[in-house]
């Protein structure tokens, strides 16, 4: 198991920051005095998440209701299409993974050490992870000025346009893939809290990423989503479920802080009649029989009996002990505390799904679409025993669901995407990203969305108050060249 890494003097020596993009007010020899194995576990760390009160805002009150994941009873349907409390990713992850990742990065690249080569690809892929997630997003965001206060004096950055993020990203995963494809050791060992120092691990995540980048890319540049697409499977993407990018948590009792799971310390935090499974989501998998239902949800009092689950329907606000919850025996609640569970950034299923629209699409990954399908819902399933708690979707029950759901030719991106949709239970950004870029599974939105949003899901995040305090010009700049800052407003790759 890996093991988190608790760096407390860490934490206190760099996690000093200012409102907005302001930098570090402390002294600033301490951020580039720290070995580059303890930047990169504390950069790590607050990728998840730096304090739960944000993941609670940004991802189980918006993103898990909007893809219709949970029912967030606890604050009602219309704080999920609000615009009050998107701020919360934004600021955190400037304030902490942004500065010291670009730090380490600025670092390794004037480093004459003989891992540094390996270190620096590492951090760069690191790098491409955070700023990936804040672009799916917001769309337009500060990346090529972002975390240079101190460095370069900027400390109120441009907002560059996605498509030139991702045209950055992509080459910065391409060139990082082919470096630790021949450079030696880094220095990261146990520090590296997903891959624990491995070079072909990361080598592999660096092209998964390149999958998942490309696959966004489809209805804007479907020829270059295509070339992208072939790059990262010719390199070398996951081939099981020990490739997965994950943090490990640990029980720890500083509770609210980031070295415990931000999504099981958001479940645990609620009790009985607070966040309930949807209907919508209960009733795709009960309808298919899917032996998922036992693991994802439970009664408030833990009982996963298949027969006892029911959903709550999007629009019904109700507090009650009715309805079944996540399952509070593995991500907490009902008074159940769960702060040591995984914490996923992407999976081989998903990779497995990913790969089954790429032969769709253009016959990629040796064309067998049905296979890979039939692989990512295996190892979808399969995956789930890494919660622990006993957890065990057998062989015979996914043969079973494979043969009573089998794969459709003609309904082929549908099905693909429906089961990414189960797939990312929990991930609500990258279900969000996914359920955007494809259209599937065909939601309808809450009732209030007649008043609220013109009948429509929201379609991103807003740009923080702060940064229209902080940095007015350059947030209205980004607002016209992205037609806008509001919840609909659609990002370069959102052409679905």
């Amino acid at each position: 198991m890996k093991k988190l890494i608790i760096l407390l003097v860490l934490v206190l020596s760099i996690g000093s920051c200012d409102d907005g993009f302001e930098e570090l007010n402390v002294n600033p020899t301490k951020p580039t005095e720290l070995a580059p194995a303890n930047k990169l576990t504390y950069v790590q760390l607050y990728t998840g998440g730096s304090n739960y009160v944000a993941y609670l805002f940004w991802n189980m009150i918006h993103l898990m209701p909007n893809v219709q994941h949970i029912n967030i009873t606890s604050y009602g349907p219309a704080f999920s299409y609000k615009e009050g409390h998107t701020h919360w990713f934004f600021e955190e992850q400037y304030k902490t993974t942004v500065k010291n990742i670009v730090d380490l990065i600025v670092k390794l690249e004037s480093s004459d050490a003989n891992t540094a080569a390996a270190d620096l690809a590492i951090a760069n892929i690191q790098k491409v992870l955070i700023f990936s997630r804040l672009t799916d997003a917001y769309g337009d965001i500060p990346y090529s000025e972002a975390g240079k206060g101190f460095l370069e004096g900027i400390r109120f950055p441009k907002y560059d346009k996605q498509s030139d993020i991702y045209a950055d990203m992509l080459a910065t995963l391409e060139s990082s893939a082919a470096t630790l494809s021949s450079a030696g050791p880094n220095s990261y060992g146990s520090n590296d809290l997903y891959f624990g120092g491995d070079n072909a691990k990361w080598k592999t995540f660096a092209n998964s990423l390149m999958l998942r980048l490309a696959m966004r890319m489809v209805n804007v540049d479907n020829a270059a989503a295509e070339t992208w697409a072939t790059k990262a499977i010719n390199g070398g993407v996951m081939q099981s479920n020990a490739d997965i990018a994950y943090t490990q948590y640990e029980d720890n009792p500083d509770s609210g802080g980031p070295n415990v799971n931000p999504l099981t310390k958001c479940f645990t935090s609620r009790v009985e009649n607070q966040v309930k499974i949807s209907k919508t989501f209960m009733d795709f998998m009960k309808d298919r029989n899917d032996p998922r239902v036992s693991v994802l949800c439970s009664t408030v009092d833990g009982n996963t009996d298949f027969n006892l689950q029911f959903g709550q329907d999007i629009n019904d606000a109700t507090r009650s002990s009715a309805n079944s919850k996540p399952n509070i025996n593995i991500f907490g609640g009902s008074g159940i505390i769960v702060y040591d569970a995984p914490f996923f950034f992407q999976t081989y299923a998903e990779v497995e799904f990913m790969l089954a629209e790429a032969a769709e699409r253009w016959g990629l990954a040796g064309g067998n679409v049905e296979e890979h399908y039939n692989s990512g819902v295996r190892a979808a399933m399969e995956y789930l025993s890494m919660y622990g708690h006993g957890i065990n979707i057998t062989s015979t029950q996914i043969d079973d669901y494979l043969i009573a759901n089998p794969f459709v030719a003609a309904d082929a991106l549908k099905m693909i995407n429906e089961q990414y949709w189960i797939a990312t239970f929990g991930n609500g950004l990258e279900t969000f990203s996914n359920w955007k870029r494809s259209g599937y599974p065909q939601l309808v939105p809450f009732d209030l969305a007649a008043s609220t949003t013109g009948g429509e899901i929201p379609r991103r995040l807003v740009y923080p108050s702060s940064e229209k305090l902080n940095n007015p010009d350059n947030v209205a700049a980004a607002t016209a060249q992205q037609g806008g800052d509001d919840l609909l407003t659609r990002m370069w790759w959102d052409a679905n």
